[in-house]
């Protein structure tokens, strides 16, 4: 079958295209034929209630041709089938189950949908007040109406009103023909007319209920007074009595008045001037509108802060304040000193701020700054560090020296035993095994004499040590100038 499907399967999904069309043109056929499907049928069944409507007259209603049941213009159900009793028609409405709620003040017209009598019932549910008709009851002939058609109408006239009607129509057609835009016109002119009737209408409505409510309240009042004569009576001794003060009082509220020009004066100037205040303060205060918005959101995050800080305050800040203040008594001499010795700090911290920024400036190019290198140093000491013995870290490092240098430690270790000691531990090489070259001689005889000078220099200030000038092995010898003859002889420079 597989082999099959896979060798045909150009037709085989022909054939399925014109099956899922077949299904989806005869499913539209039958839902505009109102075909319904079972309730038990999942998400599209449908399922109906019956309800039954008494008629005069059931002419052109023929079930099965999909006449409906309609509210309001939509259709919630179709006409099921149509019996004969006792000389009425009983039609089966049959309405869908979320519009199957009928009062038994309902109403039942049957109103043709075309010009070929195609019927529909148009139904008015009526109110909930007068009680839901149980499922399956029926609306009597007193609720409902049939259709009339006009040549019923017509048959109630006599011979001459039949003939006068046939002239005025006749007359009529004959009077618009070609005058379809005039009286378009004429009645498109009467829709303002209609307007002002439909709104002068509410008005006189609402204005008989408001003089129904007058009249209510007028009598209520008359009512009330009448039940209140002895109050009424003391209210008219008392305005009397009053009024009889006012008459004592003339010449006082003469003058009061007298004073009311200069007071409402005073009052206009203040007004003016409270004017011009507030045509500033418009203004301003429209402009702040924006950041007293702004500040709701920071009042109330405020007022969080506040609720959420306020057992801190009570229960740790105000027992701390109630521990520290003898503490704080016996700080404020310190702090008294303190405050003299500030403006000494503030000078010393200015010159440790101004210290700091050279240190951690770092200047432009290829150079860095001072903390560049101080952290070299700092991991280059760690290194140099690094090992030791049972006498703790040994320090190693390279010792760069010149010619010049190592003539001058040997000389001065043959010149001083406790120089020549720590130099010894030094195990720096000799003079003749790194300046045996002709171009170094220059730089030992340098040595030398330097040696010479500083030996020269440090027995002349220690006392009880040997006078006179020193040879090149170390030893003192006697003034002559021989030293620098000699020094001069073996290439020394003499000065």
């Amino acid at each position: 079958m597989r082999r099959e499907i896979l060798k045909h399967t150009r037709d085989f999904i022909a054939l399925g295209v014109i099956a899922l069309l077949a299904v989806l043109i005869g499913g539209y056929i039958l839902s505009n034929q109102r075909f319904y499907l079972p309730a038990w049928v999942p998400i599209v069944g449908s399922d109906f209630v019956d309800y039954y409507a008494q008629f005069s007259t059931a002419q052109a209603v023929t079930p099965g041709q999909g006449q409906t049941v309609i509210v309001a213009g939509v259709t919630i159900g179709e006409i099921g089938g149509v019996t004969l009793k006792n000389g009425t028609a009983i039609v089966e409405m049959k309405i869908r189950e979320k519009y199957a709620r009928i009062y038994k003040d309902a109403t039942a017209l049957l109103r043709p949908k075309t010009g070929l009598n195609d019927m529909v019932i148009e139904l008015n549910p009526g109110s909930a007040s007068s009680g839901e008709i149980a499922r399956g009851g029926t609306l009597s002939v007193a609720r409902t109406r049939p259709n009339v058609n006009p040549d019923e109408i017509l048959a109630g006239l006599d011979a001459d009103t039949r003939a006068y009607l046939q002239l005025l129509v006749n007359g009529g057609g004959e009077g618009l023909s070609g005058n379809s835009k005039e009286l378009s016109a004429t009645l498109k002119r009467f829709d303002p007319i209609s307007v002002y009737l439909a709104q002068i209408g509410e008005e006189m409505g609402r204005r008989q209920a408001y003089i129904k409510q007058g009249i209510r309240n007028f009598r209520l009042l008359t009512e009330e007074l009448g039940a209140r004569d002895t109050q009424l009576a003391r209210w008219v001794r008392s305005s009397n009595d009053v009024f009889a003060v006012f008459a004592t009082q003339q010449s006082n509220l003469r003058s009061t008045l007298s004073l009311l020009p200069g007071a409402l004066d005073a009052t206009n100037k203040a007004v003016l001037d409270s004017d011009a205040l507030t045509s500033q303060m418009g203004p301003a205060l429209n402009k702040l509108q924006p950041t007293a918005v702004g500040t709701a959101a920071s009042l109330e995050s405020l007022q969080l802060f506040a609720e959420a800080t306020t057992p801190v305050l009570e229960d740790q800040l105000r027992p701390f304040t109630a521990e520290a203040g003898p503490t704080v008594a016996a700080l404020r001499p310190a702090a008294a000193d303190l405050a003299a010795t500030a403006p000494q700090l503030d000078t010393t911290f200015s010159v440790l701020n101004t210290l700091t920024n050279e240190l951690a400036y770092n200047p432009p190019g290829a150079q860095e700054g001072y903390l560049y290198w101080l952290a070299w140093g700092n991991h280059l000491t760690a290194n140099m560090l690094s090992a030791q013995d049972s006498g703790g870290p040994i320090r190693r490092g390279t010792l760069f020296s010149s010619c010049d240098a190592l003539t001058i430690y040997e000389d001065l270790g043959k010149g001083n035993p406790e120089l020549g000691t720590l130099i010894e531990l030094l195990n720096a090489p000799k003079v003749a095994e790194v300046c045996a070259a002709p171009a170094a001689s220059a730089q030992v005889a340098r040595g030398k004499q330097l040696a010479r000078r500083s030996l020269e220099q440090q027995r002349a200030n220690t006392p009880g040590a040997p006078t006179g000038p020193v040879s090149d092995a170390g030893q003192s010898t006697e003034r002559p100038q021989a030293p620098a003859a000699r020094s001069g002889a073996k290439g020394g420079e003499s000065r």
